[in-house]
């Protein structure tokens, strides 16, 4: 009788033990997944192009308020920015800071260059826009550039000087690159159907 309680204790031990075992493997497999996801996106991030920065605040302001927080980037990437974003696409005249920071919000990529580039550049510029079929995309001219080309997404900045006076295959592929990692990617999902303003309209 007694050798009858052991055997059915024993088997209940093997029983509990071989659960503790499976539970246990199935948290290790789920740990190593969970850390190997991100793993690869921060190598993923590491990988393109541009710099990350802190962002700071994204309250509405008037074109010509301070921004509760001082701007940490140049061109801006977050920060206090005008009630109404602008209607997505090309455009040949300088568009004010605060209107193109509520379209990164809605998780657009504006693409601002110098004044002075080649004209062969802007026009590159704008076939890469074309590409995309100008999907939450913006592109003007913007003196205050400290970089010949600037490609921005809500928190990143991507800067392309040009060295020879064009724009390299290498640096279009990055462009490309950083549009495809960062659209849709701000803190409001808006379509890119939905309408804005024209920027002349407010400036």
């Amino acid at each position: 009788m007694n050798e009858n309680i052991e055997r059915i204790q024993a088997a209940r031990r093997r029983k509990i033990l071989r659960r503790v075992f499976v539970f246990s493997l199935m948290g290790l497999v789920a740990a190593l997944m969970v850390g190997g996801v991100i793993y690869y996106s921060q190598r993923k991030s590491e990988s393109l192009p541009g710099v990350a920065y802190e962002t700071v605040g994204r309250e509405h302001i008037g074109l010509n308020g301070a921004p509760p927080q001082p701007y940490n980037s140049n061109p801006p990437s977050s920060g206090g920015h005008f009630s109404t974003s602008a209607n997505w696409g090309v455009y040949d005249y300088e568009v004010e800071d605060k209107i193109f920071i509520h379209n990164l919000e809605h998780g657009g990529v504006w693409i601002a260059y110098r004044p002075n580039i080649p004209p062969a550049v802007v026009e590159a510029l704008k076939g890469i826009v074309n590409e995309f079929g100008g999907s939450k995309l913006v592109m003007a001219p913007r003196s205050a550039n400290d970089s010949d080309i600037a490609v921005v997404s809500w928190g990143h900045v991507f800067k392309i000087n040009l060295d020879s006076g064009s724009l390299s295959e290498s640096s279009r592929d990055q462009i490309r690159q950083f549009y495809k990692a960062f659209k849709n990617r701000g803190p409001e999902f808006v379509p890119d159907t939905v309408r804005g303003i024209d920027p002349k309209s407010a400036q």
